[in-house]
């Protein structure tokens, strides 16, 4: 198992420059080739106006720019950079179909959290939700706020015996497999549902040393603190650096619904997460 395509998502928002520079890091652990699709959306474009040509230009002179800028930094570190200048629609819709079907071909999704405070309207708030439960592929999201110098060399696995967290803890074995210590850590896992199948952590665990992985497991209880808040304390009191978790949700009707634990990690994670569902 092995990243050898990996998509990063490039937009003009402040953060931006935090996620290329994991993604090419990452690309060059992996010997991966790196794919960077700009993509954005212009919510004040109409059809008609006459200065449509105008900002369909400005839209590709500034991917030519981040370009320029990121190609340096890719070379830099011997990393291959491919460039996609994804075309400028006017709704959020039209830009999410546009990066599912450029993700379709990766190995793994590098995407930024929504940051509220300094959002400028050009991306979905809820991208990295599409991108979970829609594509198929493992995602890692970056926070906005924090500077992460590595990325898999202290990982906590939140595991619940059930489809997403097999799905994840399997994603992630190639971005973990170096790491210096992983932690698999059950919540509460006496609690029953017919959904889930009987594969205890300490079997998780042991499925992560047969690839020669430095893991361990353990096991809490909330015993009133939300299971969201025990992942986020686990997280702090492990200095980790990647969260690796299941996201628990699904799709109908382009409106998204989200576990609560899931929902809770998107909106206030400290670390960077990779989600599988």
């Amino acid at each position: 198992m092995s990243l050898k395509d990996i998509l990063v998502h490039i937009d003009d928002t402040p953060h931006c420059d935090k996620r290329v520079k994991i993604a090419i890091q990452i690309a060059k652990q992996n010997e991966a080739g790196l794919t960077a699709l700009f993509a954005r959306a212009d919510p004040a474009l109409k059809g008609f106006e006459p200065n449509m040509a105008k900002r369909h230009q400005d839209h590709q002179a500034l991917s030519e720019q981040f370009q320029g800028k990121y190609a340096k930094l890719a070379e830099k570190a011997g990393v291959t950079l491919n460039w996609i200048t994804a075309k400028l629609p006017s709704n959020m819709d039209q830009l999410m179909n546009q990066v599912i079907q450029q993700t379709q071909q990766a190995d793994m999704i590098i995407v930024g959290q929504h940051d509220a405070k300094r959002t400028n309207g050009s991306v979905p708030e809820d991208m990295p939700e599409h991108l979970v439960l829609e594509t198929g592929r493992p995602v890692l999201i970056i926070p906005y706020a924090g500077e992460f110098k590595t990325v898999g060399k202290k990982v906590v696995v939140a595991w619940t015996p059930g489809r997403e967290s097999v799905r994840a803890l399997n994603d992630s074995i190639p971005l973990i497999s170096e790491a210096k210590k992983v932690k698999v850590v059950a919540i509460n896992p006496k609690k029953k549902d017919k959904r889930l199948s009987s594969v205890t952590v300490d079997q998780a665990a042991a499925h992560l040393a047969r690839h020669g992985i430095n893991v361990e497991s353990d096991q809490f209880s909330t015993r009133g603190v939300d299971e969201g808040n025990l992942i986020l304390n686990c997280l702090s009191d492990e200095r980790a650096d990647l969260l690796v978790m299941g996201a628990y949700g699904h799709h109908r009707f382009r409106e998204l619904i989200l576990g609560g634990v899931t929902q809770k990690i998107f909106e206030h994670m400290t670390t960077p997460v990779l989600m599988s569902h």
